[in-house]
């Protein structure tokens, strides 16, 4: 049975040593999977997350048991990737903020995230796969966004604090990176429209 996030932040803050395997265990998969859409690349992807592990344990190792114990666990792992990716990359505009920020606000409102899915959401695994594809296409302030919210299912606030930017902002990346989305997904299945009837079409041999 699968450890809560509260279950593990006090067995971290009992002994951080003898039980951060279990953080590992619990969150490296999930981890690997959001550096693998950031960076698009297997090596880079697993690279940044043993950085980001091995940082987050030299980091708890400087926390007191109460400040342990106060972290959101998962959404504080996130920034430790994201920073180590957002340093990799030397001309991105995002911005960093300091680990302790998500340790500094109230607990996110579960309201943020909308009921009403986006017509992207898929219903086999080919078609996500698809999904992906187009999504890593897409700019990286829009790319970014649009991982963190749909397919690492972060709140708006938690976006936000993620990436250092206003809440409207990050609503209006998700928007216009979505409208882009759509454009993409109607090209590709008007392209396959066009190749499906001229494989229909017969061919006219020239007399």
């Amino acid at each position: 049975m699968e450890e809560s996030e509260q279950e593990l932040l006090a067995l971290l803050a009992s002994d951080l040593h003898g039980n951060f395997l279990h953080v590992v265990e619990h969150y490296q998969h999930r981890l690997y999977t959001f550096a693998l859409r950031l960076t698009r690349s297997f090596q880079d992807a697993e690279d940044i997350v043993q950085e980001a592990l091995v940082g987050a344990y030299v980091s708890l190792e400087n926390y007191t048991p109460e400040r342990i114990r106060a972290l959101k666990l998962q959404a504080w792992l996130y920034r430790v990737v994201f920073n180590i990716y957002s340093h990799s990359r030397r001309n991105t505009q995002l911005h960093l903020v300091p680990l302790t920020a998500l340790e500094e606000h109230p607990e996110l409102d579960p309201a943020d995230r909308e009921e009403e899915q986006p017509e992207l959401l898929c219903t086999t695994w080919e078609q996500q796969r698809e999904l992906e594809d187009l999504v890593a296409r897409l700019p990286e302030r829009y790319r970014v966004a649009i991982t963190c919210y749909y397919f690492e299912q972060l709140s708006y606030r938690e976006v936000a604090e993620l990436l250092a930017q206003p809440m409207g902002t990050v609503k209006s990346t998700i928007s216009r990176g979505l409208r882009l989305l759509r454009a993409s997904i109607d090209t590709q299945e008007q392209e396959r429209e066009e190749q499906s009837w001229s494989q229909r079409t017969p061919r006219h041999k020239n007399p």
